[in-house]
C-alpha cells in the first residue's frame, strides 16, 4: 500500500506540474528553451525585491519586539503570514485539484482506496505550499538566527515547524473543500454552489480576520497596551488570536533551548497530526461519494421540465461572447481564481461598515475622498486595466479550452471574430466585476457620479484594448494539455506575462497622472486616457489583423 500510494503522489506531482513535459521539450527536443529563461529573467527581479523586504521588515520586527522583551514578534509575524496564505489559497488550490482536475474519470475505476487518492492529492497540493514557504520562511528565520544568535536547538525546531505549520491551514481547508463539494453535488447546480459557497466562504474568512484585529483594539489603547506589556509574551499571543498555532511555532522556536519551546513544538505537531487525522478519517467517507456524486447526473425533483426552445436568431459573436463568459464563470476551478479580486475589495471596503470603524478602512487611510475630480477618473479607469490582467481570463482564453479547442476551430468564423468574441466576453465579466468595486467604494467615499461614470467608460476602453492583445498573446502558444484547470490559469505563463503588462501599463499612465498633479494640468488626464485607449487599440487592431490568422493555422 505505501509503494502503491508512494506511486500515485509521484505521478499525481508529475502530471500536476509537469516535469516531464518540460524535461521533454526543454532538455531532450531543445524546444521554446526561450520560456523557462524568459521566466526566470520575469520573476528574479521580483524574488529579489521579495526577499529584501522580508530581510527588512524581520529586522523591523525584531527590533520593535525587543523593545518589548518580545523579539520573536517576527517569528509570529512569517507564521501567520504562511498559514493565513495556505488557508486562503489553498481552499481554491485543494477545491480545483480534488474535485474538478480531468483525471478523476481515470483514478476512481482503478482499485485505489478513497483515503490514497484524497492522500495524494494532498500531497500534491502540500508540495506546492512548501515550496512558497520555502520562499518566504528562509530569509525570515536566517536574519531572526543571525539577529539573536540561536544554536542548534533553533535549527531542529525550525526544520519541525516548518514541515508541520502548513499542515494545519491546508487540512482545515480540505476539509472545507470536502464538505462543500458533498453538499452542493446533490444539486444539479452544483457548479453555481461551488462558485457562490467558494466565494462566500472567502468574504467570511476576510471577515473573520477583521473581527480579530478590530476585536484587539476595542476599548482604551493605553489599558491595552499596558495589559499586553503585563503578560508574558502579551503581545504575541494577542497577535496570535488570528492563528494560535502560529504562536506555538513562535515560541518553539524562540525558547528552542527549554522545556517551553519544545512543549509548543509538541502542541503544534499533536495539532497537524490531529487535523490530519480528522481529514482522512471524514475523506474516507465523504470524498469518493462526492466525487462520484459530480460525476452523476442528478436526480431533479421528479416533475417534468419544460423546455423552450429559443427561435430568435443572434449574432455568431454575441453567441460566442455568452458562451465564453457562462464558461469561466461557471467553472469553479476557473472561476474562483479569476474573481477573488473583484471580491476582496468590496468586501474591504464594506467590511467596516458593519462594525462602524471607519478609521480602518484601508480605503479610507489612502484619503480616497480628499482626491481632486480628474485624478478619482484616472484611478478608476487604471482600476479597470489592471484588473483586466489580474482576471487572467482574456490572458487564457484559448488556453483554458484545452482539449475542446476543436470545437472553436470547427466553427464557421474567422478568428478576427473570435478575438472579438473573446474579448467581448472577457470585458462583460471585467466590467462587471470592477463595478462591484468600484460603486460601493464611491459611496463611501462620496465620489460623484459623473467621475464613476468617466473613469468607468475611460477604463472600458483601455481595458478592451489590453484584452485584445492579450487575447492575441494567448493564441501565441497557448496551453492546451492541462489536467488540473488551476493549471491552466495559474501555472500558464500567458497569464503572468499578461499580469506583468497589465501592471506595467497602468503604473506607466499612473506615473503620466502623476505628471499632470505635478504640472497642474489634470484636465488632461481625461484626453490622455482617452488618446492611450485609442492608440492601443489600433496597434492591437493592426495585430491582430496581421498575426492572428497565421498563428491560428500553426496550432
Amino acid at each position: 500500500m505505501r509503494s502503491r500510494f508512494w506511486t500515485l503522489y509521484r505521478t499525481l506531482l508529475n502530471d500536476h506540474y509537469g516535469f516531464s513535459a518540460a524535461k521533454f521539450y526543454y532538455i531532450k527536443k531543445r524546444q521554446r528553451t526561450w520560456e523557462p529563461i524568459l521566466i526566470v529573467a520575469g520573476v528574479t527581479p521580483a524574488v529579489v525585491m521579495a526577499v529584501i523586504f522580508i530581510w527588512k521588515m524581520t529586522e523591523q520586527l525584531f527590533m520593535a519586539g525587543l523593545a518589548f522583551g518580545q523579539p520573536h514578534l517576527a517569528l509570529l509575524n512569517g507564521a501567520l503570514l504562511v498559514a493565513l496564505a495556505g488557508l486562503f489559497f489553498g481552499f481554491f488550490s485543494v477545491l480545483s485539484t480534488f474535485y474538478f482536475s480531468t483525471d478523476l474519470p481515470v483514478l476512481v475505476p482503478l482499485p485505489l482506496r478513497s483515503r490514497e487518492i484524497l492522500g495524494a492529492k494532498f500531497g500534491v497540493v502540500l508540495t506546492g505550499q512548501y515550496a512558497i514557504n520555502l520562499f518566504i520562511l528562509l530569509p525570515l528565520w536566517l536574519r531572526y538566527g543571525l539577529l539573536a544568535g540561536v544554536g542548534l536547538g533553533y535549527v531542529l525546531s525550525a526544520v519541525v515547524v516548518f514541515f508541520a505549520l502548513p499542515l494545519l491551514p491546508l487540512a482545515a481547508a480540505s476539509l472545507l473543500a470536502v464538505l462543500l463539494m458533498r453538499v452542493v453535488n446533490v444539486s444539479r447546480h452544483k457548479d453555481k454552489l461551488a462558485l457562490v459557497g467558494g466565494l462566500l466562504l472567502l468574504v467570511v474568512m476576510v471577515g473573520f480576520q477583521f473581527w480579530l484585529q478590530n476585536s484587539l483594539g476595542s476599548g482604551d489603547p493605553d489599558l491595552v497596551m499596558e495589559q499586553l506589556l503585563s503578560r508574558a509574551d502579551g503581545i504575541i499571543k494577542a497577535a496570535g488570536r488570528i492563528f494560535p498555532p502560529s504562536v506555538w511555532a513562535a515560541q518553539a522556536m524562540a525558547y528552542a533551548h527549554t522545556w517551553r519551546g519544545w512543549l509548543n513544538l509538541a502542541y503544534l505537531a499533536a495539532a497537524s497530526a490531529l487535523a490530519l487525522f480528522v481529514l482522512f478519517l471524514l475523506g474516507e467517507r465523504v470524498f469518493l461519494q462526492s466525487v462520484l456524486a459530480g460525476m452523476e447526473g442528478t436526480r431533479g425533483s421528479g416533475r417534468a421540465r419544460q423546455v423552450r426552445l429559443d427561435e430568435r436568431s443572434r449574432s455568431p459573436l454575441a453567441t460566442l461572447a455568452s458562451l465564453e463568459r457562462k464558461l469561466f464563470v461557471r467553472h469553479p476551478g476557473f472561476a474562483l481564481n479569476g474573481l477573488v479580486g473583484y471580491v476582496l475589495v468590496p468586501a474591504m471596503a464594506l467590511l467596516p461598515l458593519f462594525g462602524q470603524s471607519m478609521q480602518n478602512n484601508p480605503f479610507e487611510l489612502l484619503a480616497l475622498d480628499r482626491l481632486p475630480s480628474f485624478v478619482v477618473v484616472g484611478g478608476i479607469a487604471l482600476y479597470y486595466m489592471f484588473m483586466t490582467g489580474m482576471s487572467m481570463i482574456p490572458a487564457t482564453t484559448f488556453s483554458r479550452e484545452g482539449k475542446h479547442l476543436w470545437i472553436i476551430r470547427s466553427l464557421p468564423l474567422s478568428i478576427e471574430e473570435i478575438i472579438a468574441a473573446k474579448v467581448l466576453g472577457a470585458q462583460v465579466v471585467n466590467t462587471i466585476g470592477c463595478l462591484l468595486g468600484v460603486v460601493p467604494i464611491a459611496f463611501i467615499m462620496g465620489w460623484a457620479v459623473w467621475e464613476v461614470v468617466l473613469g468607468s467608460v475611460l477604463g472600458i476602453l483601455l481595458a478592451t484594448a489590453l484584452a485584445g492583445f492579450l487575447v492575441l498573446f494567448d493564441l501565441r502558444k497557448p496551453m492546451l494539455d492541462w489536467v488540473n484547470p488551476i493549471k491552466a490559469v495559474k501555472s500558464n505563463l500567458n497569464a503572468l506575462v499578461g499580469m506583468f503588462i497589465g501592471m506595467g501599463l497602468a503604473f506607466g499612465l499612473g506615473a503620466l497622472i502623476y505628471a499632470n498633479v505635478r504640472s497642474e494640468s489634470l484636465w488632461l488626464i481625461p484626453a490622455e486616457l482617452l488618446g492611450a485607449a485609442l492608440v492601443l487599440g489600433l496597434l492591437v487592431g493592426a495585430l491582430i489583423r496581421r498575426w492572428a490568422p497565421r498563428l491560428w493555422t500553426r496550432i
